[in-house]
Parts: structure tokens; C-alpha cells; sequence
């Protein structure tokens, strides 16, 4: 749906007048349906109007915009962007063995990610004068990204003072925190990795070579590791 969560009628300050209950920011599963039923136990018709009446209103007022959007995005995701392929970013024309392409496919869409996806959410900050190239933007996803990981339970999220899990990072943040190491890890710290074969000397061909292949092993290991990461908090990893 291209409408994000405060743009819903549902959701809005007229909303929570009719509800008679104001709407969290955010909640996880569990709390959301306790304050659905908490707010249907309170006020059943008002929160009726609020959640059901209003979404109804809003959907068919939207009615021509949505097919309209619907086609649009269809036509841009299937020709343009082709959201349903995974492009490695490898250099065309050459053999790559199939783990290098599982590497670099997986990475470069996490790129894709933080420099085109959830930057976009930053350009409402213009005081910031963001500065998109092909519609990319490497320092606004970093930006939400960090927004992200200060993200801590409070009452936006329903939860007191009292709550032993007041203050603490929530899982969006803490999901921000490890894809913000990946993709520094990835377009950083990985290509500045120095290549073992500096390492070998012809003069100690035995020793040297033992190095190099010690490194080549570690180097392998630590993507592996990270690659394992990323496969991980793949659910998490969404707009």
C-alpha cells in the first residue's frame, strides 16, 4: 500500500477524538491487540467508527488513486526497477563461481536498501539538504538508520516508567544497529581488506604461502559470518 501507516484516517487525531483513546505510535503484536480490545471494551461504537467506518470512508474516496497506483507501481517494479530479480553488481561479461554471486547479490541489495529504499523516508528533512543521485542517497539511509537505533519503549509504544522494559532499545533498533554494521562492513571495511598475496615472499615461499592461505581462510570465515547476519535479520528488512 503506498499510503504509510499516518496517512490511514484510523490513525489520525480525528480518530482518536471518535475512538475516545488515543493510537500508539508503535506496539508490538502482542500490545497491539491488547489495546484493540482495551479500546473496543471502552467505547465498542465509537471505536467501530473510528477503525472500521473511517478505513471504509477513506478506501473508497482512494478508490480510482489506488487502481491508478496500483498499475503504476506493477508497471515500474515488473520494466524499470525489476524488483523481483537480485543484481549482484558484478562486473558483466566475466565467470563468477556461485558463492561470489550469493555474496554479492545478497550485499548489494542490502545497499540498495539503505541508499534508495529508507532514504527516501529522510527527504521530508530538507533543513538537511539531502543531496539523491539516481535516486540514491547514501547519507540519508545512515541518517534514518540512526534514528532508528535510538529508538527506545516509552509511552509512544504504551509502556510506563514501571515497565522493566522502559528506556530499552526496541527490536527495530536493534535490527538498525546490525544492518548498519553490515552495510558499513560491506562497502567500507571489506574492500579496504589487504590482499593476502601482499603478504608472500618468494624467499620464504613456505612460510609465506601458509599466511596467505591463514588470511584467505579468515577472510572467508568473517564472510560467512556476516553473510549469516544478514540472512538472519532478513525479516527485518523492510520499508
Amino acid at each position: 500500500m503506498y499510503r504509510n501507516r499516518w496517512n490511514y484516517w484510523s490513525c489520525s487525531k480525528l480518530a482518536d477524538s471518535i475512538r475516545g483513546t488515543e493510537k500508539p505510535f508503535a506496539l508490538g503484536l502482542k500490545e497491539w491487540e491488547v489495546w484493540h480490545n482495551e479500546s473496543k471494551q471502552k467505547h465498542p461504537f465509537r471505536y467501530y467508527l473510528a477503525e472500521n467506518g473511517l478505513k471504509t470512508l477513506q478506501n473508497i474516496i482512494y478508490f480510482p488513486y489506488d487502481v491508478y497506483h496500483t498499475i503504476e507501481v506493477y508497471i515500474r517494479n515488473r520494466y524499470i526497477d525489476r524488483t523481483h530479480l537480485i543484481k549482484t553488481g558484478l562486473k558483466p561479461g566475466e565467470y563468477y563461481e556461485f558463492d561470489t554471486k550469493i555474496l554479492n547479490g545478497l550485499f548489494n541489495e542490502l545497499v540498495d536498501y539503505v541508499e534508495t529504499e529508507i532514504s527516501h523516508t529522510m527527504k521530508v528533512y530538507q533543513d538537511r539538504n539531502y543531496l539523491f543521485k539516481n535516486g540514491r542517497c547514501k547519507r540519508a539511509g545512515l541518517d534514518h538508520l540512526d534514528w532508528a537505533i535510538n529508538l527506545t519503549f516509552g509511552s509512544d509504544y504504551g509502556i510506563n516508567e514501571d515497565d522493566p522494559d522502559y528506556n530499552k532499545p526496541t527490536p527495530q533498533a536493534i535490527s538498525a544497529m546490525i544492518i548498519k554494521e553490515l552495510y558499513l562492513w560491506w562497502t567500507e571495511k571489506r574492500p579496504n581488506r589487504v590482499d593476502p598475496m601482499s603478504f608472500y615472499d618468494e624467499k620464504e615461499r613456505v612460510n609465506s604461502f601458509d599466511k596467505v592461505h591463514m588470511i584467505e581462510t579468515q577472510y572467508h570465515q568473517e564472510d560467512t559470518d556476516m553473510l549469516i547476519k544478514l540472512i538472519t535479520i532478513r525479516q527485518d528488512i523492510w520499508c
